[in-house]
């Protein structure tokens, strides 16, 4: 095997950072196929709408029956313990918190981790007392 060089390519982000967040919380918390482009159910089949590339991104509505449905459905769900995103770099397992340190270091953040009760935890989050505490003593 000749050794080639590895050349990345990768184009400068669009927009903010914001707008790369989104992008990707969508790509990667997408369904197969949303409830507001199926247009008719019936006992047999299922009518959608879909956009055709090739035809300048056109939208197009399509019938098939509802056995093919489901298996065109099926090759989108993520097989288990897949993941859709790896973290790779600073976020790898493996250097995650020797990095997220160093950073943290090098960017003067502090991070305190506090040590709270699962009442505590729940009365911050909805600001109200934990309905697993008891209502006499509070504990």
């Amino acid at each position: 095997l000749i050794p080639e060089p590895w050349v990345v390519y990768a184009k400068q982000a669009f927009g903010s950072p914001h707008s790369v967040v989104e992008y990707l919380g969508r790509y990667s918390h997408r369904v197969a196929i949303s409830n507001a482009r199926i247009l008719k159910v019936t006992d047999t089949h299922v009518t959608f709408k879909w956009c055709n590339r090739k035809d300048n991104y056109k939208s197009e509505t399509q019938t098939i029956t509802g056995v093919e449905f489901l298996k065109r459905f099926v090759e989108h769900i993520v097989p288990p313990h897949f993941r859709r995103i790896r973290h790779l770099g600073f976020l790898s397992a493996r250097n995650k918190s020797k990095c997220l340190e160093l950073l943290r270091k090098d960017l003067k953040v502090t991070f305190h981790k506090l040590k709270l009760s699962r009442a505590q935890v729940l009365e911050m989050k909805f600001g109200k007392r934990s309905c697993l505490s008891c209502k006499d003593c509070g504990g």
